[in-house]
């Protein structure tokens, strides 16, 4: 279910106060309008009623698309672990839910991500009908080939984005510079697909934070074998 509530806050330009709603969880299935606000960020921008100057403002949320079968928690890692995990029926008062959601034939993903940049990004990829844990293979090689032509620096990520032209893309970045940008290959994605899909645990019960430190460690522990 969406749930809200109404917080106060001083607008960083004229420090006038204004009423703003904060959504604690958001279920585009019951409110189909919030996919959009959240994937513009009007849903976490502030706008003072004063001078009309625009803040994004920073909350933790849990975001449910029921309709593709996807949750993601924005937030501490940790507390969103704990969440999800007892949505997967380590809650008792949760347990009928998550035994449901176990049986549908389409899996439930879970994720929890700490970073706005890769909250976008797990909406661009599962709207892509993506794996993410193949994109963060797919990323780490990217980083990797960075690396081994002797570009890096250190603190180099990449997100995997669709533009407005509908193009997936992955851009690469540090800090707030960025450094590139490179059409993301669907050939590519295939081979990473036929490579490592079967060595992958059944998305249901994967770890909820799918990241550039989880890819490493998977393809680490292949490695070990």
């Amino acid at each position: 279910m969406t749930s809200i509530r109404k917080v106060n806050v001083t607008c960083p330009e004229c420090h006038t106060q204004g009423e703003f709603t904060v959504y604690k969880s958001i279920n585009t299935k019951e409110n189909p309008a919030l996919k959009e606000k959240v994937r513009d960020g009007s849903l976490f921008q502030f706008v003072c009623p004063s001078c009309g100057a625009k803040t994004t403002v920073d909350y933790p949320f849990l975001y449910h698309q029921p309709e593709d079968h996807f949750m993601i928690n924005y937030g501490k890692l940790e507390d969103g672990r704990k969440a999800l995990e007892m949505l997967r029926g380590k809650g008792v008062a949760l347990k009928d839910w998550a035994e449901e959601m176990e049986k549908t034939t389409r899996p439930y993903v879970l994720r929890a991500v700490d970073d706005r940049l890769a909250f976008r990004e797990k909406l661009f990829i599962f709207d892509a009908g993506l794996d993410d844990r193949l994109v963060e293979i797919y990323k780490f090689m990217v980083l990797y080939q960075y690396a081994a032509a002797g570009k890096a620096q250190g603190g180099e990520k990449a997100y995997f984005y669709t533009d407005s032209k509908g193009h997936h893309r992955v851009q690469l970045v540090r800090g707030k510079e960025t450094l590139g940008l490179a059409d993301f290959s669907r050939k590519i994605y295939n081979e990473v697909h036929t490579q490592y899909a079967k060595k992958l645990h059944d998305i249901r019960k994967s770890d909820p934070v799918i990241d550039t430190n989880w890819a490493q460690n998977f393809l680490k522990s292949l490695a070990e074998i």
